[in-house]
């Protein structure tokens, strides 16, 4: 008898457990939600015409930025995703994946880069490129760069001169220890980057997409 209590009395701490680390975790990603809402309106308000947000539940939004007429990008996308605090599973597991909040942006430029360039961090793998995106190495040419990045373009010489521009170089270097993956597609005419999401690394990586765009826009 008292085997099964202490049994009944396991799987009801058990279940208590679940419950508070699913309430206190999803009131803990709503609390970051409207953390990063805020710090991106404070960022992309000045330079849109309009900054539109759509969330999806506690795990992240979506938001939609249609810039101003001066801007060499017609729009901007970021996609905001929480790791799942709700689960109790993911705080042990976090320890072996180590998973992060991330932010991806999608960048529109209003005329069409001048070629295809992949930036990838060394310490991490490579994620899979698009198909049909056929790309040769090349040299960053910038010490500091080749320390942390590799790269890949579909035109050497434009290629260097973006990796040249003291403006992208400056932008790259200060989000280094975030960024997971940048490419400028020349087929789908838009820039996309990917990286870990903190409060320091919003306003940086949206900075490098912004300031390569006017990079490109100046080798097309």
């Amino acid at each position: 008898m008292i085997e099964l209590i202490n049994e009944f009395e396991a799987i009801v701490i058990l279940a208590a457990a679940f419950i508070i680390v699913y309430i206190v975790g999803g009131l803990r990603n709503r609390k970051i939600l409207v953390r990063y809402s805020r710090m991106l309106k404070r960022h992309m308000q000045p330079k849109s015409e309009f900054l539109g947000f759509r969330q999806f539940g506690s795990s992240g939004f979506r938001a939609i930025s249609n810039m101003k007429r001066e801007s060499p990008l017609s729009k901007i996308e970021i996609a905001i995703s929480l790791v799942d605090r709700e689960n109790v599973m993911h705080y042990p597991l976090s320890l072996i994946t180590k998973e992060h909040d991330t932010v991806s942006i999608w960048a529109f430029p209003k005329t069409k880069p001048g070629l295809s360039l992949e930036i990838c961090p060394k310490a991490k793998p490579t994620p899979k490129r698009p198909n049909g995106l056929m790309l040769d190495s090349i040299a960053m040419g910038q010490e500091k760069l080749e320390e942390y990045f590799q790269a890949a373009t579909s035109d050497k010489a434009r290629g260097r001169n973006v990796l040249s521009d003291r403006r992208f170089v400056d932008s790259i270097l200060r989000a280094r220890s975030f960024l997971r993956y940048l490419l400028i597609d020349q087929a789908e005419s838009r820039l996309f980057l990917t990286g870990n999401l903190t409060e320091e690394s919003l306003g940086l990586l949206l900075d490098v997409a912004t300031v390569l765009e006017q990079v490109i826009g100046s080798v097309s």
